[in-house]
């Protein structure tokens, strides 16, 4: 029995020198490791199953490989381009919906989708375009869609080649207020967060809160399911996603005003798409002087995002859009 009792002794002896302090931190700062290297193994896991969900086709241009998609069949080639932190989603919504007589023309901006090459402003994308229309053999006659960044693409579009468009769609334009105090004012709105959720995303931590339910971070935005919303969140919470946006948005904040040029469009038609809120702090009207032909449709305050949220009133303006310049050919020929 004497045995027993002093090997019993023996090893609560070893168990109490097992726990000590130096250990017990030792055990914590192990599980901490294996967690932060568990969650930044499920961010990159996650990060990657987003952004290469990519559709479409490749063309070099000016040292960027851009992506590219055309949709439908028509009369007409429209050319979409949309706002910072534009996605997939944006142009599955638009094509869903759209059946009119043009074909829809998508691509993706560098560091968004598919499109691979530095970040370039939008009178270089613009540029690139041109020289990408004229490599399609496109007869050069295109419809302009552009919303929030994709606006300041599609004007610089307008003001270079101006005997190309046949008619332009704006969507809650801002090349007015480029560079004024309200631009800031949007970008700090729009980048406020991104600080936290890219530290906190290193450890996946934002996008584990946003897929449990436990915050949703982008709970402003309205897409319709709850899939899309996940795609949606899932995508802006990438890395590399924010920083691109944060490029975007920090053009959009430093850029010289891109003024609009009265009747550059003549007797082609243009529509405005907006709020009441959003026309008056960027100006918006001065964009109905660029035709003679104007149109505009409100949308409420509480759309954030006009191509994801309201693509159906995207598609019935532009339906229009298309009409008037469908009878205005009629008229000239």
């Amino acid at each position: 029995m004497s045995f027993i009792v002093e090997s019993n002794s023996l090893e609560r002896h070893k168990f109490r020198k097992m726990i000590n302090k130096k250990n017990i931190i030792r055990a914590v700062v192990l599980l901490l490791a294996a967690l932060l290297l568990t969650g930044y193994l499920y961010e990159e896991y996650q990060a990657k199953l987003y952004l290469d969900q990519v559709s479409g086709n490749q063309i070099m241009v000016n040292q960027v490989n851009y992506n590219y998609e055309i949709h439908g069949s028509g009369d007409y080639i429209v050319i979409v381009d949309g706002p910072s932190g534009e996605s997939l989603l944006h142009k599955n919504k638009l094509m869903e919906k759209f059946d009119g007589n043009a074909r829809l023309f998508f691509y993706d901006r560098p560091g968004y989708g598919g499109t691979e090459g530095e970040y370039k402003t939008p009178r270089e994308i613009a540029e690139d375009l041109h020289f990408m229309f004229r490599r399609f053999g496109w007869k050069m006659e295109f419809i302009l869609v552009g919303e929030e960044y994709g606006s300041l693409v599609m004007q610089e579009y307008l003001n270079l080649y101006p005997d190309e468009v046949l008619g332009a769609l704006f969507i809650n334009p801002v090349g007015e207020m480029a560079g004024s105090e309200e631009i800031t004012r949007y970008k700090d709105i729009r980048t406020a967060s991104f600080f936290s959720k890219e530290i906190l995303g290193l450890v996946g931590l934002p996008r584990l809160m946003q897929n449990t339910g436990v915050l949703d971070f982008f709970d402003e935005i309205s897409t319709g399911s709850k899939e899309e919303k996940k795609f949606h969140a899932n995508l802006r919470l990438t890395k590399s996603m924010m920083s691109i946006m944060k490029a975007e948005l920090g053009y959009m904040e430093s850029a010289e005003e891109l003024p609009v040029e009265k009747n550059l469009l003549g007797e082609n038609p243009l529509h405005l798409i907006t709020s009441n809120r959003n026309m008056n702090r960027f100006n918006q009207e001065v964009y109905l002087d660029y035709s003679s032909d104007v149109e505009t449709l409100i949308v409420q305050d509480s759309v954030y995002d006009v191509m994801l949220e309201r693509p159906q009133d995207i598609v019935s303006s532009l339906n229009g859009l298309i009409d008037k310049i469908t009878r205005l050919s009629y008229r000239k020929n």
